[in-house]
């Protein structure tokens, strides 16, 4: 036998070309096989065994998705959409999908912490829960004395709570109003508290609920949905399904290019904070060319359509064009 094969440049290029293509072919199809399969399962990309999976509801904010955790050597090491969650439908954006992180992160807290420098030198210890419970009675214990003794009820707001999301059923709450304290705030306070002050006195729900998938025109104000906005994940989905099934339209009024501004048939580009001049000088003209349901705001409002005329009067068009430059 030769020990020494002679190939020529012509065939050495062959087959390389053919050992690529058949490396391909078996990789599209693993690939293939791994879309088919998303949604409950996956492997291990070391030893190929199929991981155990765990239904769960993501709490990195308060959409709160459905997902499934994956499972090897007893760690959590991909999450993905559940696709048996009626909101989701399989989905999860990039804040969920790194949620594992939280758990494996150095720096999570595992125990309480006590302070042991000056407010800000980042010095702390470790303690027991029972100390800590203990630490906080005393503490509280002084303020409700001191109240009591002075018969100074609003000492008792010198007992403060700050926490994330009330997962707790509204003990926080209970536990607070029980202390005679109002001094509590916690994750809307920075969040999206300003949204709920103003959807509360217009609609009552200080969440709003848009029906998207079924709708012909959306006149957006300033909403990245495609991005960042609140209820994200389920509400860009059904905006998609409404430009794609429903040919909806979507007109976008922002100071910049957002990601749902590029994905708009109009975009606008006002100058910051005139955005409510633009609506009001719409609402104007709905009401004077009577394109407006009087029986709804009779109904629905405690105005008549004779005082919002009267009100919207000064909101024409070309009031909105010179605050906006639209």
């Amino acid at each position: 036998m030769n020990k020494h094969i002679k190939i020529s440049r012509r065939g050495f290029l062959q087959v390389g070309t053919s050992a690529a293509a058949i490396a391909g072919a078996v990789a599209s199809t693993r690939l293939a096989a791994m879309e088919q399969t998303l949604g409950g399962q996956d492997y291990s990309s070391v030893t190929g065994k199929e991981r155990s999976s765990v239904p769960y509801t993501c709490l990195a904010c308060n959409i709160e998705d459905g997902g499934i955790a994956y499972i090897e050597k007893g760690r959590v090491v991909k999450l993905e959409g559940n696709m048996d969650h009626p909101n989701t439908r399989g989905k999860l954006c990039a804040k969920g999908n790194s949620g594992f992180l939280h758990i494996y992160d150095p720096d999570r807290i595992m125990t309480p912490l006590k302070r042991t420098g000056k407010r800000g030198e980042g010095k702390w210890t470790r303690i027991s829960y029972d100390e800590a419970t203990s630490l906080l009675a005393d503490k509280l214990r002084a303020v409700i004395t001191r109240a009591k003794d002075e018969n100074k009820p609003e000492i008792l707001n010198e007992i403060f709570f700050k926490y994330g999301r009330d997962r707790t059923g509204g003990a926080v709450g209970r536990f607070m109003h029980a202390m005679g304290s109002n001094s509590t705030i916690n994750h809307t306070n920075i969040c999206e508290a300003s949204k709920k002050v103003g959807l509360e006195p217009a609609w009552g729900p200080d969440i709003e609920s848009c029906d998207w998938a079924n709708t012909k025109y959306i006149l957006n104000f300033g909403s990245n949905i495609l991005e960042a906005a609140y209820f994200m994940n389920p509400n860009s989905q059904r905006l998609v399904d409404g430009r794609v099934n429903n040919r909806a339209k979507l007109v976008t009024f922002d100071v910049r290019l957002s990601n749902s501004a590029g994905y708009s048939d109009e975009w606008f580009a006002p100058y910051p904070g005139t955005d409510a001049a633009i609506v009001l000088a719409m609402c104007n003209v709905i009401m004077n060319e009577g394109l407006y349901d009087a029986d709804f705001i009779r109904d629905w409002t405690n105005v008549t359509p004779e005082q919002l005329i009267e009100h919207l009067k000064q909101y024409t068009p070309e009031f909105a064009e010179e605050e906006s430059g639209m």
